[in-house]
């Protein structure tokens, strides 16, 4: 058993508010009791993972996503809490795109905050084959001939295709990118990156997430293991992508 103070230690260690979007520091959607026993872990807060994490005793769902509207109902006379990391842990050393960059073996990788570029050596008929095998995903969106050759990566978590995003592009673009891996391509995405010859694959919001949070999930059972503390990944995903504004309402002011 660990008190939450204690276990908000490692959770400052490993995923630094301080790194998060400042519109988005990590919150405790719901606060659990003083002393915990049993930590589940999840990309997506879903009714699936909210009741199975409580029949199962969890006294803290940590979540990269934040809840739904209307997920109170859930709560009905339970005690679990909820903690939310979302942008904390996408920029974190150890966080979600770095994890990402690890498992498709980029080479020489940097990391600035969620974006993390690197090279491969393959076609992009490879690399999404490669992206298809790590998420388990048999159907990726992509965009570019597969024949040709992917060179330098760049890897955006979240909806990194998003308009917002443009000036990010153009950056990369300038620093010599050449395949962009992110979520929530849409058509001006589409239309502004190809005309830079840029290849595009969407690996879909919750699902890129997924190699993250599991790593979070083993480092946690390392960790807490000294305090004899279960920690548990629930893997359930919401099934469509986020819409952005809606979850943050003025962003795009």
């Amino acid at each position: 058993m660990i008190e939450l103070e204690k276990l908000q230690a490692i959770i400052d260690e490993v995923a630094p508010a301080a790194l998060a979007d400042k519109y988005d520091p990590p919150f405790y959607w719901r606060k659990p009791g003083h002393k915990l026993q049993k930590i589940g872990v999840c990309v997506d807060p879903t009714a699936q993972n909210l009741q199975l994490a409580q029949k199962n005793g969890v006294d803290l769902l940590i979540s990269h996503h934040p809840c739904p509207e209307g997920a109170e109902q859930f709560f009905s006379g339970q005690k679990m809490g909820v903690l939310i990391l979302h942008s904390a842990w996408n920029r974190a050393p150890e966080g979600n795109t770095s994890t990402l960059a690890r498992l498709l073996n980029l080479i020489e990788p940097v990391q600035d905050g969620q974006f993390v570029t690197g090279r491969v050596e393959m076609s992009l008929r490879d690399l999404l084959f490669s992206c298809q095998r790590l998420l388990n995903t048999p159907l990726l969106p992509y965009s570019g001939d597969l024949n040709d050759k992917a060179d330098q990566v760049l890897i955006i978590s979240g909806a990194g295709f998003s308009p917002f995003h443009r000036e990010e592009w153009d950056k990369y673009i300038a620093r010599g990118c050449d395949t962009f891996l992110s979520a929530e391509l849409g058509r001006y995405a589409l239309s502004y990156l190809t005309t830079h010859n840029i290849k595009l694959i969407d690996l879909g919001h919750s699902v890129m997430a997924r190699p993250g949070m599991e790593h979070l999930t083993y480092t946690l059972q390392n960790r807490l293991k000294i305090f004899h503390c279960e920690v548990g990944f629930y893997p359930d995903l919401f099934a469509v992508n986020y819409q952005t504004a809606s979850i943050y309402p003025g962003i795009e002011s």
